[in-house]
């Protein structure tokens, strides 16, 4: 493997704002300076970290304190990773089984408000302390995917359901903290094979984003994102109206040839479309700015994304390297596959600057 340095280098990126004046007339001016400062990589092609035993960078999140969780998907004795807020191994855990505290493949690892780890594994969920210390697991089925602790009194629930016409529902669902349900917020739908002609390759997905105070969730098939309370009361939809982005004849060749692996009869049944969905990913950051994520992608590993305020309005764009962002604490934690195929995590300490 080779082994790289760690340098700190400072991204500067501009961030337009469209304001309204006082005449019908829009203009465009530069309002805002959006500030990155590179403070840290956790590179899983670096010799250290390999030595760790964190071979693979899967679901992460962070907690109060600044400490990073990550569950190394392609663990051979540790599945859970936690690193300080320098990089530094604190503790690792969950080896492979059937038994308390351990996994089969963690699908999902969420840092509650509490700064408990809640990590959702195949009919279960496993808590654990922030120090790595096992709480408690609980089952969980109703075709459960993923559980989103809110507070202490409701609980967020990604599901997968199968529906009369064989179809696949995805749902949103507001639930109790004992995940009685309460509330479908949002879903999203996946013909059958059975009973649709063609498939498209690039199915009608629904995001979800849980803030400190809100849940955001946005279906696929339209450029609109839903609000909601923690009782799940609907606060506002926020609307854009967006330029379709084509597939490129890169990313055509690419769905291409990820059909190869199936039966001729079951490639026939999918169909690549023209064009990408209206958005990718929903990160919002403490509460005050959402970040929708575009397929619009200006350099390879980078996305463009929107910026709203809390009103919903549109207030900017940004480019952002990373498959998967996280906003948490001053901070953007940004996960990208290199072109060596390792994964790396790469943490910046975030800045607004007034104009100038």
């Amino acid at each position: 493997m080779r082994k790289s340095g760690f340098c700190k280098t400072a991204i500067i990126l501009n961030i337009f704002c469209l304001l309204m004046c006082c005449s019908p007339k829009k203009e465009e001016v530069k309002a805002k300076l959006f500030s990155l400062e590179k403070i840290l990589s956790i590179d899983t092609e670096n010799n250290n970290i390999a030595d760790m035993g964190l071979t693979d960078i899967g679901h992460f999140d962070i907690d109060s304190e600044g400490n990073i969780f990550i569950a190394n998907l392609r663990a051979e004795e540790h599945f859970i990773f936690i690193l300080n807020k320098n990089g530094a191994l604190v503790s690792k855990f969950g080896g492979k089984g059937q038994g308390p505290g351990e996994f089969f493949y963690p699908m999902e690892l969420v840092v509650s408000k509490q700064d408990e780890i809640f990590i959702t594994d195949k009919g279960k969920v496993a808590v654990f302390s922030n120090s790595g210390e096992f709480i408690k697991e609980f089952r969980i089925g109703n075709g459960y995917q993923k559980i989103i602790p809110l507070d202490k009194d409701r609980t967020l629930v990604i599901a997968v359901k199968l529906n009369e016409d064989l179809s696949q529902s995805f749902q949103v669902i507001l639930c109790s903290s004992e995940l009685e349900e309460l509330k479908i917020l949002d879903s999203s739908k996946i013909e059958s094979f059975k009973k649709s002609a063609k498939v498209n390759i690039i199915p009608t997905l629904v995001y979800w984003e849980a803030s400190d105070n809100h849940i955001y969730t946005g279906n696929t098939d339209d450029y609109e994102i839903r609000v909601f309370d923690f009782d799940g009361r609907l606060l506002r939809n926020i609307k854009k109206e967006y330029e379709a982005v084509l597939l490129s004849d890169k990313k055509r060749k690419e769905y291409l040839e990820s059909l190869q692996k199936y039966p001729s009869k079951i490639k026939e049944r999918f169909f690549i479309p023209d064009v990408f969905p209206p958005f990718k990913d929903i990160v919002s950051w403490d509460d005050e700015w959402l970040f929708i994520q575009t397929y619009d992608e200006p350099l390879e590993g980078s996305f463009r994304y929107d910026i709203f305020d809390t009103s919903g309005k549109l207030i900017g764009k940004t480019v952002l390297e990373g498959y998967q962002v996280k906003l948490k604490g001053g901070r953007i934690f940004s996960l990208k596959e290199k072109e060596s195929g390792y994964k790396e995590l790469v943490v910046y300490r975030i800045s607004w600057d007034p104009p100038k």
